[in-house]
């Protein structure tokens, strides 16, 4: 694999082989436009709602969590600022939010590790999830209250309620994605197509439910590279906890599992991998039945 790609790159950089040599056939980098103003209270409601996650999960006193919070941001705000962020400001914008949501993560991961916690990554992300679902997706209560009205007297595992469960679903996906856009928490984000036979197809368990979301631009994509890189499992992917969230909700009660993923993509083509450099969040959601 090593060697297939040296080659590849040898290749790419003298322009060998009759296919390699038409560059205009390889995929245009993509063109990714600055994230919208930042919604600032709703950036300090995301912080919050995390801060209030971990300590309903952990049972960390809100003092301790300060405490640990104001230790990591002394420990680490010169080497920020060293690189160019401006932290003297009293106004959040989408830098200091990217390095805000870093210290509260990390102060969430030192305090498992210096108090050997056990801890449910999942449990806080669902809690989490839960949390910022009316934030992100202020319909939630609307769509959901519509869709209890829509399963009266139909049973459980019928395609009929499964269609209306999953679209509901669907709809405050949608409504999460365009408002991550609109408040500044990403640049773009939208969702490959689930259509009407795939949705019959699954009804009948022929076939799981796969949502695609690239999110680019995201705010927070530093902090998220930056946690992982330090071995930390914790990080601010707020899209995937909503979207999640807002799957399962929808789906209750219906032995419906969703589960989700991110990976991490340079969205310009290169075979040169000291070139690579992260620039876009793929979700993966699949719902399938238990």
């Amino acid at each position: 694999d090593k060697l297939d790609g040296q080659w590849e790159k040898f290749s790419d950089e003298n322009g060998l082989g009759a296919e390699r040599f038409k560059q205009g056939g390889r995929p245009q980098p993509k063109v990714v436009p600055d994230p919208s103003p930042l919604n600032v209270v709703m950036a300090k409601d995301l912080i919050g709602a995390s801060d209030d996650a971990f300590m309903e999960i952990t049972s960390v006193t809100a003092s301790d969590l300060n405490n640990q919070i104001g230790k990591v941001d002394g420990l680490v705000r010169k080497s920020f600022e060293r690189s160019g962020l401006d932290l003297q400001s009293d106004e959040l914008t989408a830098k200091s939010f990217n390095y805000y949501c870093y210290v509260h993560f990390k102060a969430y991961c030192d305090i498992l590790i210096e108090q050997k916690m056990t801890f449910n990554r999942s449990q806080f992300e669902d809690r989490l999830g839960d949390k910022i679902l009316p934030l992100l997706a202020p319909s939630t209560q609307r769509i959901l209250t519509n869709l209890a009205a829509q399963q009266e007297g139909l049973p459980p595992k019928s395609k009929e309620a499964l269609a209306n469960a999953v679209s509901a679903g669907l709809t405050l996906t949608d409504e999460i994605m365009e408002n991550i856009v609109k408040n500044g928490f990403v640049a773009l984000a939208e969702r490959n197509e689930i259509g009407g036979d795939l949705i019959s197809d699954w009804t009948e368990d022929l076939s799981d439910i796969q949502l695609s979301i690239p999110l680019d631009g995201d705010i927070t994509l530093n902090s998220q590279v930056l946690l992982q890189e330090q071995g930390f499992r914790l990080y601010p992917d707020y899209g995937k906890f909503a979207v999640t969230k807002a799957l399962r909700r929808s789906l209750e009660g219906l032995k419906q599992s969703v589960t989700s993923d991110e990976y991490y993509m340079d969205t310009n083509y290169s075979s040169d991998p000291d070139l690579f450099e992260v620039k876009q969040v793929l979700l993966n959601i699949v719902v399938d039945s238990t």
